[in-house]
């Protein structure tokens, strides 16, 4: 895939595009009604909120956490995009707020987010600027940010998050806020550990959030003086280095990981060093659910970015200790399902942590042969179904899925299909919170490929809701 092609393709295929999409934004639409799936996920669609249109619905809650589709700038009042670069930049936050807080969430709630932008430099400071004004003096979640080729309808900003907010029930009542300053409403800790490197802006290093820890995207800086370490390899080596520092200050090890998602803005040139320095790191394995994808850029112009999940129950009693290499110390266990493809290098296909099982990003890939499936609408069901086929192995359906996150190569060519599949193994909805974007590239110059988060608790909870 040629870079240089990409921006006059993005005039041609924008102009055309951005007519379709705010036409279709444009349109009568009703919210769907609550829906809850066979493992309790519930769908959510709250008052005041933007209406979804197409494969994709607007958060879920399951269990103690709230998951937000990808959020743009569009005014819920009319369905369309807001004008004003900064106005729209905080109609996108605004909107996942709407969502959280219909679910008993703050901001301050937030246990990660993600910010997709078209323009790093351009529209990062902005970004900055509102996240000051809604989150005051902070603290802020962990936040990765990314430049990507587009978004949907050539829009200029897209926020993803994920939430807690445990149910007050009988069995279990409000908690009493803390006085902490660094523990949110619903009790989300922001960690500062020692010997880690240090936020500077919106953003901090990592929360705890229940028996989970989301570690912010991690780069290769030195704790000692705050810069980037010079060297490609020892760049990218320091970069998971200050993952496992937070990892471990709350008892997690590396082999907790639940899900990691490697951010570079080359694949064939750094992707080679990931897969070295995971090697060093995991030993032989097995290594954590992996998605790698080429993007624009990173922040400072940067070259590998590394964000995380970590598993670690708050009881350690909670994760008694198994003999079973797939299971890690904390109760991490690796999944390897009969039907399902095979991992080649340092990455695994799924994983289990509690109530949850990531799935890493899935191509089209047939189990049989290991290779890519020819044809582009086979090769993309086939993604879909190589994930289900997973989510199946636990007991989770396509309908327990809490999140997804679509990355392609052309947003306008493979778009339409993901739709298509996605209303034919989803049929009528309610869908998965949905965020989609194009990217660079992918491993194998491939053209899609979809990360998924699922719900399937071990025991059905039943819990007796109070008014809040």
């Amino acid at each position: 895939m040629l870079k240089a092609g990409k921006p006059m393709l993005k005039i041609l295929a924008g102009a055309v595009a951005m007519q379709i999409g705010l036409s279709a934004y444009g349109s009568a639409a009703f919210a769907q009604p609550t829906s809850v799936s066979p493992n309790g996920v519930q769908t959510l669609s709250p008052p005041g909120a933007i209406q979804s249109t197409g494969t994709w619905d607007l958060g879920t809650r399951a269990g103690d956490y709230v998951y937000v589709a990808g959020m743009r700038g569009i005014d819920p009042a009319t369905n369309k995009l807001v004008d004003g670069e900064e106005a729209r930049i905080r109609q996108a936050f605004l909107n996942m707020r709407t969502i959280a807080e219909s679910e008993g969430a703050s901001l301050r709630d937030a246990t990660r987010i993600v910010v997709y932008t078209t323009d790093m430099y351009r529209y990062r400071p902005i970004v900055n600027k509102i996240q000051e004004e809604l989150w005051g003096a902070g603290p802020y979640p962990p936040r990765t940010i990314v430049e990507v080729d587009r978004l949907n309808q050539d829009d200029i900003v897209e926020v993803e998050g994920t939430f807690y907010a445990p149910p007050v029930s009988v069995d279990r009542p409000r908690q009493e806020a803390s006085s902490e300053v660094n523990v949110s409403p619903n009790g989300v800790k922001t960690l500062t550990p020692a010997g880690a490197i240090r936020p500077t802006g919106t953003w901090n290093l990592a929360t705890r959030a229940g028996d989970n820890l989301y570690v912010a995207g991690m780069r290769g800086i030195d704790p000692a003086t705050d810069k980037l370490v010079d060297g490609e390899e020892v760049r990218i080596r320091q970069a998971f280095a200050n993952m496992r520092t937070i990892a471990e200050s709350e008892g997690a090890s590396l082999r907790d990981a639940t899900r990691i998602v490697v951010y570079t803005t080359d694949m064939y040139r750094y992707r080679p060093i990931v897969n070295k320095i995971q090697e060093e790191l995991w030993g032989a394995g097995p290594y954590p659910p992996r998605t790698i994808i080429e993007v624009d850029r990173l922040n400072q112009d940067d070259i590998v970015e590394v964000e995380g999940t970590f598993y670690a129950p708050q009881n350690p009693k909670s994760a008694a200790s198994s003999s079973d290499v797939n299971v890690s110390p904390n109760g991490v266990k690796t999944l390897t399902p009969a039907g399902a493809i095979r991992p080649t290098g340092t990455w695994n296909l799924a994983t289990r942590a509690g109530e949850n099982i990531y799935v890493a990003g899935m191509r089209g890939i047939d189990p049989a042969t290991d290779k890519l499936v020819d044809g582009e609408e086979t090769r993309i069901r086939q993604a879909f179904a190589n994930m289900q086929t997973i989510a199946e192995s636990e007991g989770a359906s396509l309908r327990d899925a809490t999140r997804i996150v679509v990355y392609t190569t052309d947003m306008y060519r493979y778009r339409p299909i993901v739709n298509k599949i996605q209303e034919e193994l989803w049929g009528a909805g309610p869908y998965p919170p949905r965020t989609i974007v194009e990217v660079d590239r992918l491993n194998q110059d491939d053209i899609v490929e979809v990360e998924g988060t699922f719900y399937a608790p071990h025991k059905t909870h039943t819990y007796k809701v109070q008014s809040r």
